[in-house]
């Protein structure tokens, strides 16, 4: 529902590009903070990192993503997520790229594309395949439930909410410290 729901908030706002290189930057931040102070609990291409893919990837394509009819769009992700999911998908590509020169580029694309090899390890992870498909639903989705629709959910019926929503992405990357701290403490004090 995350990833839906995060296709559908597309349309509702303005620099797609510049929303998804901050999420994407956040993606990489969490990536880096894992890798040198978790490593045994690393996030390789987490949900953060697909988000700001998907949003970068979605604003680059907009002006095409806008010409193909919802139903059409949807039928179409669907085949392709049941291609990626049944393997048929992940066959195909390991045949077509035998590790000879492109080890790494191979290694690159398993792991980005839910293609991953079998010491791939990340805690979350969230591949652009399928999970593309689902971000760009909801997007579709938005154009099918249409404009005037969403006009109520435009007023603010709760200010503390409507700051919440607006500061979300620096709320989701302060939770886990934050609660890892109060329970470290609490582990402390009452031990």
């Amino acid at each position: 529902m995350f990833i839906l729901l995060s296709g559908f908030c597309v349309p509702l706002g303005h620099r797609t590009l510049k929303r998804g290189a901050q999420v994407f930057a956040a993606g990489a931040l969490v990536t880096v903070v894992t890798l040198v102070f978790m490593p045994e609990d690393r996030v390789v291409f987490g949900v953060l990192t697909f988000l700001g893919s998907a949003m970068l990837l979605t604003g680059v394509l907009e002006p095409l993503l806008k010409k193909i009819p919802p139903a059409a769009a949807g039928g179409f992700g669907g085949a392709v997520c049941t291609d990626l999911s049944s393997g048929r998908a992940l066959a195909r590509l390991r045949r077509a790229a035998p590790c000879v020169a492109g080890c790494m580029v191979r290694e690159l694309l398993y792991s980005v594309f839910r293609l991953s090899a079998f010491d791939f390890y990340s805690t979350d992870y969230f591949a652009l395949l399928p999970w593309l498909f689902l971000f760009w639903a909801g997007y579709f989705l938005h154009g099918v439930v249409g404009r005037a629709r969403m006009e109520p959910l435009r007023r603010s019926v709760c200010p503390a909410l409507g700051w919440m929503g607006r500061h979300s992405l620096l709320l989701y990357l302060l939770h886990q410290p934050v609660i890892y701290g109060v329970l470290s403490a609490a582990a402390v004090l009452f031990a």
